[in-house]
């Protein structure tokens, strides 16, 4: 799977927009189940990969990148963490944009347990990776760190990316004098907090 260009889904905003090659994975999971949900919004063949394999060697980064929600009657709020490979310009892009890199065993929306080897992620919001370099399927399926399975679709998109809901108060924070230079204020360690945990 190659990479390609951030389309402006989410925040019109978010500096990784048009900026950054990825891939898009979703890690939420059923709260009983601890699996992947039977409903899926990107397709009816889901992809699954080794979470603590893919997102937590030691060479990759974590950043929070945007925080958002769409107008579709619903509650549901949805996280953009980029991961990046050390030294590439996917990872100096970040540092520059994005701030801080998250700890990748602790931080309120994805993190791995190293004694367990296991994943972990928020039930607070929708967890979404943009994951920057490419992804050898073949490889991984041969190691068997990642297989397909059928699901049910029960979203769509647009060729440009779905704009955020302009009018929720949770998830517009930033007013009209926002500038470049705050950037990184909105980006800090403290910016959420979500409580509840669940396996990948």
């Amino acid at each position: 799977m190659a990479t390609y260009i951030k389309d402006n889904n989410g925040d019109p905003q978010c500096p990784i927009n048009n900026n950054l090659d990825g891939l898009f994975f979703s890690c939420n999971t059923d709260f009983d189940t601890g699996m992947p949900p039977e409903h899926s919004p990107f397709g009816e063949k889901r992809l699954c990969i080794d979470a603590y394999e893919m997102l937590f060697a030691d060479d990759h980064k974590m950043y929070f990148s945007d925080f958002y929600c769409f107008d579709h009657g619903k509650k549901t709020h949805y996280v953009t963490i980029v991961v990046t490979s050390l030294g590439t310009y996917a990872d100096e892009f970040c540092q520059q944009h994005l701030g801080k890199n998250l700890n990748p065993t602790n931080n309120p929306f994805i993190f791995c347990c190293q004694v367990s080897n296991t994943v972990h992620v928020s039930c607070g919001v929708w967890v979404e990776i943009l994951f920057t370099d490419d992804v050898d399927i073949r490889y991984l399926m041969q190691q068997e760190l990642a297989y397909f399975e059928d699901c049910e679709s029960t979203g769509y998109s647009k060729p440009n990316g779905l704009p955020k809901n302009t009018y929720c108060n949770l998830c517009n924070l930033i007013d009209e004098s926002y500038t470049d230079s705050e950037e990184s204020s909105c980006y800090s360690d403290d910016y959420f907090r979500y409580p509840g945990y669940t396996y990948y």
